[in-house]
C-alpha cells in the first residue's frame, strides 16, 4: 500500500487503490507503485479528484530544467520560458549547449543533461522543454514524494516535455539508464527510451510513478476554444485548466534543423509494437526490456 507521504501527496484527490491485476476501480489510473518483491498497487481517480488535487496549493518546489540549441529558433523560445518561470518565482537552470546538427541528434542530448542537473541539485528536478511557457503554479510538483511524474497517454505514451524527477536511488538510475540508452541508440527518439528506461527500472526495483492527465497541457488551437472552456468548461470543473503551454515548436524546428523530411531510420514512440503497450497499460513485466522487445522493427545504428 502507499506510503505515508503518498497518502498526504496524493489525499486531496481521494484515489481508489487497487492491486495491479485485480478488477480496476472506475477512474483514471494517477499512479502506480511498483513493488518486484511483492504487490504492485494503482491509484484511480476521476476528473473532479484530479482537478482537485492538481489545484492543491504547496510550497517547495523543485529546480526547473531545461536547455536549448544556440543559434536556432529555440533560444527566443526559451527566454519566454525563463520569463514565465521568473514571473512565477520558480527556481531554474536554462543553459545553452551548442547543436549537434540535427533535431533527433539534439533532443538526444536531454537525458545526459538532466543526468547532470539532477546530479548537481540537492532536491528534485523538473524538466519543461523550452518551447513552453508555465501558465500557473504547477503543484502537482511541489512537495512531491514520487520518484517520477510524466504525462502518459493511453497508458502507454509518455510525453517528456514536462517530467518530475524525485532525489531518490531509483529516479537516479532511472535517469542514468535513460542517458545511457541515448547515447547508445542516437537513432531512436528521447521520449521512447525514456519508456524504455522506465520498465527496466520499474522491472527490478521499486519505483513511485505519477500519471499527469494530458489536460496539463495547453496545444496550439484556434482562440474560440479558448474561450469556449474559459466559459462553459473551466468554471465547472469539466476540464483542466491548463498549466503548460506547448507551443509544439518541435515540429517546425525539426524541419528547420533537418531540411529533409523524417529519417527513415528513426524510431519514436508511435513505433512501440502492440505487446509492449499492453504490457505498460496492463502493469505487466515479463516482456525482455529490450529495444527489439520495445519496437516492431529494430533501430539502426547505420543512417
Amino acid at each position: 500500500m502507499p506510503s505515508e507521504p503518498i497518502q498526504t501527496f496524493l489525499s486531496a484527490a481521494a484515489p481508489r487503490w487497487a492491486q495491479t491485476g485485480s478488477a480496476a476501480p472506475a477512474g483514471r489510473v494517477i499512479a502506480h507503485l511498483r513493488d518486484p518483491k511483492g504487490t504492485d498497487h494503482t491509484a484511480h481517480a476521476d476528473l473532479a479528484q484530479e482537478i482537485a488535487f492538481l489545484s492543491q496549493p504547496r510550497a517547495q518546489t523543485p529546480l526547473f530544467v531545461s536547455y536549448y540549441t544556440k543559434d536556432t529558433p529555440y533560444e527566443a523560445l526559451a527566454d519566454r520560458l525563463r520569463t514565465s518561470l521568473d514571473a512565477l518565482g520558480l527556481p531554474h537552470r536554462i543553459e545553452p549547449i551548442a547543436t549537434r546538427g540535427s533535431w533527433v541528434a539534439n533532443t538526444g542530448l536531454k537525458a545526459g543533461f538532466i543526468e547532470e542537473m539532477w546530479q548537481d541539485s540537492d532536491g528534485p528536478i523538473c524538466w519543461i522543454d523550452a518551447d513552453a511557457e508555465l501558465l500557473r503554479a504547477p503543484y502537482m510538483v511541489y512537495d512531491n514524494p514520487f520518484d517520477f511524474a510524466i504525462v502518459r497517454r493511453h497508458g502507454w505514451y509518455d510525453i517528456s516535455s514536462f517530467v518530475y524527477f524525485g532525489k531518490s536511488p531509483a529516479a537516479g538510475q532511472l535517469i542514468a539508464d535513460w542517458a545511457q540508452l541515448c547515447r547508445d541508440t542516437p537513432h531512436v527518439w528521447d521520449q521512447a527510451l525514456l519508456t524504455l528506461a522506465w520498465y527496466r527500472t520499474a522491472r527490478d526495483n521499486a519505483l513511485a510513478s505519477l500519471w499527469l492527465n494530458d489536460g496539463i497541457f495547453r496545444f496550439p488551437r484556434p482562440w474560440v476554444r479558448d474561450l469556449r472552456d474559459q466559459l462553459l468548461y473551466y468554471p465547472f470543473k469539466r476540464k483542466i485548466r491548463p498549466y503548460v503551454s506547448q507551443k509544439q515548436a518541435s515540429r517546425e524546428l525539426k524541419t528547420f534543423m533537418d531540411a529533409s523530411k523524417r529519417d527513415t531510420t528513426e524510431l519514436g514512440s508511435d513505433d512501440i509494437c502492440p505487446a509492449f503497450r499492453t504490457a505498460l497499460q496492463s502493469g505487466r513485466f515479463d516482456l525482455a526490456d529490450s529495444l527489439d522487445a520495445m519496437f516492431s522493427r529494430a533501430p539502426s545504428e547505420n543512417a
